[in-house]
């Protein structure tokens, strides 16, 4: 009888540990829809953003106005940085959001300058995210090609990494 009981119990524990599983995949499945969601909301504003940006260019051509090129370079920043943004939000690797932080940063620099100080700190900053990503950052954690990105669109299987290793 007390083996039946430890049998049933066993049973019990491993259901319960399938549908834990399965909750927990069906969760990560959510919110990584929810994150393409937001990626593709911040990637029309992108598109949006950008027939302004293109249609200023001609108001480069008078060099009578600061103004029109500082307006004109804070766009373009604020651009390359929704794009990285939206690829942190796609790839979800340490170096796209470092990648994020080191063009805010810059972005603040060059555009609002500040006092003397603040240019410090900033050039600090971005002094701190190059030493990260070259003694601290570890590339594993990025991933490798196959199971980095875009694998969605071509699946790469492990036997051509196999044969890529072998020719090099």
């Amino acid at each position: 009888m007390d083996q039946e009981k430890l049998t049933e119990l066993r049973k019990k524990k491993i259901r319960n540990a399938i549908k834990r599983r399965a909750f927990s995949d069906w969760m990560e499945i959510v919110t990584e829809v929810l994150e393409l969601t937001v990626a593709v909301i911040v990637l029309i504003g992108f598109i949006i953003n950008v027939i302004p940006f293109v249609r200023d260019m001609p108001s480069l051509l008078d060099n009578q106005n600061d103004y029109t090129f500082h307006v004109f370079l804070e766009h373009a920043f604020n651009l390359v940085i929704g794009i990285e943004f939206i690829r942190m939000l796609i790839r979800h690797t340490p170096g796209s959001a470092l990648d994020v932080l080191l063009f805010s940063i810059a972005r603040h620099m060059v555009l609002d300058g500040g006092n003397g100080l603040e240019l410090l700190l900033g050039v600090a900053s971005i002094a701190g995210i190059f030493a990260v990503r070259k003694w601290i950052y570890v590339r594993s954690f990025d991933g490798s090609p196959t199971c980095g990105g875009y694998q969605w669109i071509h699946p790469i299987s492990e036997s051509y990494d196999d044969d890529n290793r072998k020719e090099k």
